[in-house]
């Protein structure tokens, strides 16, 4: 995921002490929540987002699920990777239970799809090697079947919820809704992160991300240490939330401390690890932002 070579950086081994790069691994409000309690917190997370905002006609909210770096799509759904658990399929069940309709609970695919005459979302199959591109790439796929569906669905209001790299890819599609004029807008009001990288990160995670197999590109992965190594990164961030919150597109940043990717030091003790865990939360400027230990 992060090639040093394609960002100008010199490559940085796991024993690099590199301290000027340490961030926090935590926040006075953040604390430890079991598994269960997490999932349930995101449920509720998307219901407190989506119920705050504007009065949306009965059956009008349809929430999109992004994966993140490296994982695949198939006939069978959503398959995992190692550093990208998802949790979208408990989460569903949680939603559904909430009162969500399933048929309103979409998967994003990065090699886009089709929305049917009858209105049905079908994302095509992809593989782990079409995730790994710039993020402009990314969103295209995404931008074109949200137009299709409310094509096919005027009243149609969208929920985004993305995991890692899916959740830094929603981000920056929730600040380029809000640059849109009414005409343009494709219904966004809800961005919901999870485990994102939206303060970029450190070169020394490909040391991990190269445990999975998979032809990469470290595309994605250059755009996120760029990121991190642009100091005007968190005014960049602060602004494009304020847009969001002017315009109507609410924002969650919800992470986890103990991340084996961003906090790689707690999954591997022994290597002077940067702590990236600070690039899952944009304190201050999302709706909710939120932490757990798991």
């Amino acid at each position: 995921m992060l090639d040093a070579g394609s960002t100008g950086l010199s490559p940085r081994a796991a024993t690099d002490p590199a301290s000027s790069f340490q961030l926090p691994a935590s926040a006075p409000n953040r604390r430890r929540r079991p598994v269960r309690q997490t999932i349930l917190l995101l449920a509720l997370t998307l219901l407190t987002l989506a119920s705050a905002s504007r009065c949306y006609p009965s059956g009008s909210r349809v929430v999109i699920f992004v994966q993140g770096i490296y994982t695949t799509y198939d006939e069978n759904g959503t398959q995992e990777t190692v550093p990208e658990g998802h949790r979208f399929a408990v989460l569903k069940n949680a939603l559904a239970v909430k009162g969500y309709d399933r048929a309103a609970l979409l998967d994003f695919g990065y090699a886009g799809g089709a929305v049917g005459i009858d209105g049905t979302w079908a994302p095509n199959p992809y593989s782990c090697e079409q995730t790994d591109r710039l993020a402009a790439d990314n969103l295209a796929p995404l931008e074109q079947m949200m137009r299709d569906y409310r094509s096919r669905h005027k009243d149609t209001h969208f929920t985004l919820v993305g995991h890692s790299l899916g959740g830094y890819l929603s981000f920056l599609e929730g600040a380029r809704e809000a640059q849109r004029s009414d005409g343009d807008k494709l219904g966004i009001d809800t961005i919901v992160t999870i485990d994102a990288p939206l303060l970029g990160v450190s070169p020394d995670k490909k040391t991990i991300l190269d445990l999975v197999p998979c032809d990469k590109t470290y595309l994605a992965g250059a755009e996120l240490v760029a990121q991190k190594f642009d100091a005007g990164t968190p005014d960049l961030r602060r602004t494009q939330s304020a847009a969001m919150a002017q315009r109507g597109v609410r924002l969650a940043t919800l992470g986890n401390l103990f991340d084996c990717l961003w906090n790689t030091g707690h999954c591997l003790p022994g290597g002077t690890w940067i702590d990236d865990s600070g690039t899952q939360f944009l304190d201050g400027q999302a709706s909710i932002s939120n932490a757990y230990s798991i």
